[in-house]
C-alpha cells in the first residue's frame, strides 16, 4: 500500500533544532530530522503549518559523503542523539554552519561575516561515553526508557552509548533485577548519576507516593545486588528526599564532586553539587570550557567580575582563585548552596554568591551604581533577552557570553552590539557530541570610541 503525503526534496542545510531544511517546488519549507545537506530524500509529511511542513524521513536517494552508519541500535527511535549519522568532523562543520547561519540571520546588519571571526571548535575529548548522568522515563506499566523524538512514547533502553561505562554497567544490572522492577512501577522517572569523587553511581527514583516497608526492602536488595551502585534516593513530590536504606527523610541532598584540572590553578580544586542538581554532563569537556573562559577573563587583583547564572561556581570560583573579586548570581537555592560550599572548601574568600532572580539582581546592581570590569553570563537555553540590553549600563570592559543555543545567542548579540560592544572572539565548544546541541563562548569587548 502506497504511503500518502510523500515528497522528494533536496536538503539545503541544517537549522537550529537539528532539522534538515528543504523546499517543495512551490517554495514551502520542509523540516526533517536525520538528513544531511546536499542529500536528495523522500519524506512523509506529518503536519503542515502556515509557513512550513514537518516531515519524517522515508528514504535517502542520494546520500551525502558525510553519512555514516550510526553505531546505536535504537538511533532514530530514541529522541536523544540526532547526528550519529554524520562523522565527527562533519558534525562539527554542521554545528558551526548552524551557528554562522543563526548569526547572519539575526544580526547580519550589525555583524560582519560571522564565518570570519568564528574560531576553530574546541573538540570534545571523547565522542561517546561522556555523560555523567542520564534520566529515563517510566510509563504507567513500569516500562522505562527514553522518549521517542517529539513524543512521550517510550523506547526501551538498557544501554546508552553517550553514558559513561559506570552508568551503563549499573543500568544493565538493574534491567534483570526483580527488586528494581518492583520499585520502578511506582516511579515517573529515574536518574543515574556518576560521582567522580567516589567513582560510584547514585540512583535517584522519582517516586509517586510515600515509600512503604516493602519498598525499603526492595531498595536494600537492589543495593546488595548491583555492583557499583552506592546510593539509592527517592524524590517524593511534596515530601522531599528519602533514603530507603536508612529509612529517613534527608535534611539535604547528598553531594557529588570532581576535581577541576586547570593548569592555572596549581592547587587541588574541587567542585561539588547536590544530587539531582545541575552540573555539566560532560565533565572532561567542562575542564576545557573553564580554561577557555579563564583565558578570556581579564582576571587579577582588583578586578571586579559579575557572574550571572553562576550555578555552583563553575566559572566564578576559578576566576576568583586568580585574584579577582567576584559576585555570582543564580535563581536556584541548590546552586547557591553548592557555590557557597565550593568557595569554603577551596579556601576562596573573594567570591560572594546571592540567590536572586537575575533580572531583579541586575536592576538592583544598576540602582546601586555598581560597575564591573568583566561580566560573565551562562543563561539557560532561552537566553537572556530580559537583561542583555542592561549590561552595557554597568560599563564592563568586556562581556563573556556562554551559550548553549545558537538562535538565542544570535538574538541577544543584536542587543549587546548596539550597546557599544563588538565581538572579539567566538569559539564553538563541542560539549554534546552526536547531538545538534552546541555550546559556544563569545567574548565581546567595548568598542573604541
Amino acid at each position: 500500500m502506497l504511503e500518502k503525503n510523500l515528497h522528494t526534496l533536496l536538503i539545503e542545510k541544517l537549522v537550529p533544532g537539528g532539522y534538515g531544511l528543504g523546499r517543495l517546488d512551490e517554495g514551502i519549507v520542509v523540516l526533517v530530522r536525520y538528513v544531511l545537506p546536499g542529500e536528495k530524500v523522500v519524506v512523509r509529511e506529518v503536519s503542515r503549518k502556515k509557513d512550513y511542513i514537518t516531515a519524517i524521513l522515508r528514504e535517502v536517494l542520494s546520500p551525502s559523503p558525510d553519512r555514516i552508519e550510526p553505531p546505536c541500535p535504537i538511533y532514530g527511535l530514541c529522541g536523544g542523539c540526532d547526528l550519529q549519522h554524520a562523522g565527527s568532523d562533519a558534525q562539527i562543520r554542521l554545528k558551526k554552519a548552524i551557528l554562522t547561519d543563526s548569526l547572519h540571520r539575526a544580526a547580519g546588519n550589525i555583524v560582519s561575516d560571522p564565518a570570519l571571526f568564528i574560531e576553530n571548535h574546541l573538540a570534545a575529548p571523547t565522542q561517546f561515553g561522556y555523560r555523567q548522568r542520564i534520566r529515563l522515563h517510566v510509563d504507567g506499566q513500569g516500562n522505562y526508557g527514553f522518549f521517542r523524538p517529539e513524543s512521550h512514547l517510550l523506547v526501551p533502553v538498557s544501554r546508552c552509548l553517550l553514558a559513561r561505562d559506570e552508568l551503563n554497567k549499573v543500568l544493565q544490572q538493574m534491567h534483570t533485577c526483580h527488586s528494581f522492577t518492583e520499585l520502578v512501577t511506582h516511579c515517573t522517572a529515574f536518574e543515574l548519576l556518576f560521582n567522580p569523587a567516589g567513582k560510584d553511581t547514585f540512583l535517584l527514583l522519582h517516586f509517586l507516593r510515600k515509600p512503604r516497608p516493602a519498598d525499603c526492602l526492595s531498595a536494600r536488595d537492589l543495593a546488595d545486588k548491583i555492583t557499583g551502585l552506592s546510593t539509592i534516593l527517592m524524590q517524593i513530590e511534596g515530601y522531599g528526599l528519602y533514603d530507603p536504606l536508612e529509612q529517613i527523610f534527608l535534611p539535604g541532598s547528598p553531594i557529588l564532586s570532581y576535581n577541576l584540572a586547570i593548569e592555572k590553578i596549581v592547587t587541588d580544586f574541587t567542585l561539588s553539587w547536590e544530587a539531582g542538581g545541575f552540573c555539566q554532563v560532560n565533565l572532561e569537556q567542562n575542564n576545557n570550557l573553564v580554561k577557555l573562559v579563564l583565558e578570556m577573563a581579564v582576571s587579577g587583583p582588583h578586578k571586579r567580575i559579575l557572574d550571572l547564572y553562576c550555578g555552583y561556581g563553575n566559572f566564578s570560583l576559578p576566576v576568583a582563585k586568580s585574584g579577582s573579586e567576584v559576585l555570582g548570581i543564580d535563581t536556584q537555592n541548590a546552586a547557591i548552596r553548592s557555590a557557597q560550599r565550593n568557595a569554603k572548601q577551596n579556601g576562596i574568600h573573594n567570591c560572594r554568591f546571592e540567590k536572586k532572580q537575575v533580572p531583579a539582581a541586575v536592576d538592583s546592581l544598576l540602582a546601586a551604581g555598581r560597575s564591573f570590569e568583566t561580566i560573565i553570563l551562562d543563561p539557560p537555553r532561552q537566553g537572556a533577552a530580559d537583561i542583555v540590553s542592561l549590561l552595557p549600563k554597568m560599563n564592563p570592559d568586556q562581556i563573556i557570553y556562554i551559550s548553549c543555543n545558537p538562535a538565542t545567542l544570535a538574538r541577544d548579540l543584536t542587543a549587546l552590539i548596539p550597546g557599544g560592544y563588538q565581538i572579539s572572539r567566538l569559539v564553538p565548544v563541542d560539549m554534546f557530541p552526536q547531538t545538534h546541541h552546541l555550546e559556544s563562548v563569545t567574548l565581546l569587548k567595548r568598542s573604541i570610541r
